[in-house]
């Protein structure tokens, strides 16, 4: 019986990191998606509901590649130049953000 609940505990873990991994993906993804809007010249309040697209798009896949792909679309459908490393940057800005907005609540 102990293995089972210590299995049980192992998997409870395993669950809430990946949950907190997810949590801090969506907010990376949402905070790109805030740039991303106003590079766009985006109103504020449409910039918002940018975001959620964007980050809607980034729970499909663990990497960062269809945020990338939704966000050079949208550029390029307003004439707007932007390359997959400019992108990158400002995810990695934001994941910087992100993790220490975490650690800071830890």
């Amino acid at each position: 019986m102990p293995n089972a609940v210590s299995e049980s505990h192992r998997n409870l873990a395993l669950q809430f990191k990946t949950g907190s991994e997810d949590r801090l993906i969506a907010r990376r993804n949402t905070l790109v998606g805030l740039w991303a809007g106003a590079q766009l010249g985006l109103p504020e309040e449409s910039r918002a509901i940018y975001a959620l697209e964007v980050m809607a798009h980034g729970m499909t896949d663990s990497g960062h590649d269809d945020v990338v792909d939704k966000i050079i679309r949208d550029f390029a459908k307003q004439g707007i130049p932007i390359t997959r490393g400019q992108i990158l940057v400002q995810l990695s800005k934001s994941h910087h953000r992100v993790t220490t907005q975490r650690l800071a609540t830890d």
